[in-house]
C-alpha cells in the first residue's frame, strides 16, 4: 500500500483542504478512463473516416492520448492526491515519451514537478530531488514564474524530509523573494500552501526560531539569480 503524501498526515480527503480541487480533477479521470481507447493499430470501432484522432495508447494507464501531454501531467497530479504514486511516474514517463518526441519543453518541466512529488512520496529523495532540479532549470529559462516558485517550495520540502533545516530555511527565503520579485500571492490551496507549512515547522524544530529566522533572511536576501542557482546545488 502507498504512502499518502507526508504533508497530509492521516487527515481524511473530507478534512484534508484539496477535496474541491480534487473532485474537479476526478471528473476529468472518468471522463478519462471511459474514452474509447484510440492504439497505434487504428481508430476505435464505428469511428467515421476523417474523424480519427492523432496519437496512440498509454500502455496499463487506462488513459487514451490526443497529443495533450498537460492532460497527462494533470491526471499524474490527481493520482499524487489520491496518494497513488506508482501511478503518476508511470504518467509522467509517458508524457516525457510524448514531450521527447516533440520537444514540448514546458510539459517537460510541469511533468517533473508533478513526478519530483510523486517520486517524494514514495520515499526516493534522491529522484525527487532531480525532478524537482529539472523543473526549476527550465521554468527558469522559459520565464515561468509559478513553475519557478513551484519548483523551489519543492526542493524546501524535501530538504525538510531529509532533515537539513538549513537548506530548507534558505530555500524558503530565496522562494519568498522570488514570489515578491515575480508579484505572485501565496498559494492559498493547502495542497500548496500546506508542504511549505510543515516544511517550516521542521525546519524551526532542527534549528530553532532564531536560526531558522536568520538562515531565511540569508536566503531572502540573495537576488533571484543567486536564489536560483542555490536551490540548483
Amino acid at each position: 500500500m502507498e504512502q499518502i503524501p507526508w504533508w497530509r498526515g492521516n487527515l481524511t480527503a473530507e478534512k484534508n483542504g484539496c477535496t474541491g480541487r480534487e473532485s474537479e480533477v476526478r471528473e476529468l479521470l472518468k471522463l478519462l478512463d471511459e474514452a474509447p481507447p484510440v492504439t497505434l493499430t487504428g481508430p476505435p470501432a464505428g469511428t467515421e473516416p476523417g474523424t480519427e484522432s492523432a496519437g496512440g495508447s498509454f500502455g496499463g494507464t487506462g488513459v487514451t492520448t490526443a497529443g495533450e501531454p498537460l492532460t497527462l501531467v494533470t491526471v499524474a497530479m490527481a493520482a499524487t492526491w489520491r496518494g497513488e504514486f506508482t501511478r503518476a511516474v508511470s504518467l509522467i514517463q509517458e508524457m516525457r515519451r510524448l514531450c521527447d518526441d516533440r520537444t514540448e519543453h514546458p510539459a517537460h518541466a510541469s511533468g517533473d514537478y508533478v513526478l519530483s512529488i510523486a517520486q517524494l512520496g514514495l520515499g526516493r529523495m534522491a529522484e525527487a530531488a532531480t525532478a524537482a532540479r529539472r523543473s526549476l532549470d527550465v521554468t527558469w529559462r522559459l520565464r515561468d514564474a509559478i513553475g519557478v516558485a513551484l519548483a523551489v517550495d519543492q526542493l524546501a520540502v524535501i530538504a525538510a524530509v531529509q532533515g537539513d533545516g538549513y537548506r530548507t530555511a534558505h530555500l524558503q527565503g530565496a522562494g519568498a523573494r522570488l514570489r515578491a520579485v515575480f508579484g505572485l500571492r501565496e498559494f492559498g490551496s493547502e495542497s500548496m500552501s500546506g508542504p511549505r507549512a510543515v516544511a517550516e515547522r521542521t525546519a524551526r524544530q532542527l534549528l530553532g526560531d532564531d536560526t531558522y529566522e536568520a538562515v531565511f533572511a540569508e536566503g531572502h536576501h540573495d537576488d533571484p539569480d543567486a536564489a536560483v542557482a542555490y536551490a540548483l546545488g
